[in-house]
């Protein structure tokens, strides 16, 4: 599925798989965001890097929003296959050993563990081609959650992983599932009130669908949502 030029969804929502997986494509590269679950995902990956096109591009990147199986899964196979593995600082020695902090027991299964080749902190640029995503730290979902930031065709594009999700017809903005071993709540409310600010077109979120237009509503739908549903009640006296 085609998303805008150059940015393709390879599986999830539309192929009734969990994960989003999206690709995109520079000069001579493809790059990816997340690797989905399994064997049977990457399949679907597969297929529709065919079927776009894009065989001919070699992945060299894989950008990991974050530590948890349904994102990482099939990281240990595109290493193998040459891409280089990027995924923030807080979250790389969960990928790397594979324990419980990338939620095997969620799935029933046993995670491969892969070595992260680039770790990224708030601010790091990774440039891939004639393509440049900035990096922004939003710990909470996990310690090492990040947005991957591109400009591409004038418009300003967040992949946010699991941080935040967009809700039926845009509307509506909802966080990560909570049932994490490392999730943060206070961490979590902090990410959600700094991005708040930030001013996307698009968010590409790791579950759900698109939202095209006007982004950072999304972001300011999520700050509400936390300020409403987080914040312990007011205690008069």
């Amino acid at each position: 599925m085609q998303i805008i030029k150059d940015v393709f969804l390879v599986s999830g929502f539309p192929y009734a798989k969990h994960p989003n997986v999206y690709a995109v494509k520079g000069k001579d590269e493809l790059i990816l965001i997340d690797t989905g679950l399994d064997e049977a995902e990457l399949a679907v990956v597969n297929e529709n890097i065919e079927y776009w096109g894009l065989s001919d591009y070699p992945i060299s990147h894989v950008l990991i929003t974050h530590e948890h199986f349904d994102h990482c899964g099939n990281a240990h196979i595109f290493k193998k296959n040459g891409a280089k593995i990027v995924a923030g600082l807080g979250d790389a020695d969960a990928i790397e050993t594979g324990d419980e902090r990338t939620i095997g027991y969620a799935y029933h299964k046993e995670f491969i563990p892969c070595e992260v080749d680039i770790k990224v902190e708030d601010g790091d640029v990774i440039k891939a081609a004639d393509l440049v995503f900035e990096v922004i730290h939003v710990p909470g979902h996990t310690p090492g959650s990040v947005f991957y930031k591109l400009e591409l065709e004038g418009k300003v594009i967040f992949f946010t992983g699991d941080t935040i999700r967009v809700g039926t017809n845009c509307e509506s903005a909802f966080t990560g599932w909570s049932g994490g071993v490392d999730y943060d709540k206070d961490r979590y409310f902090e990410s959600i009130k700094k991005i708040s600010k930030l001013k996307p077109d698009i968010i590409l979120a790791g579950h759900w669908q698109p939202c095209l237009k006007d982004g950072w509503k999304i972001l300011q739908k999520a700050y509400t949502k936390v300020l409403l549903d987080w914040r312990q009640p007011a205690t008069y006296v």
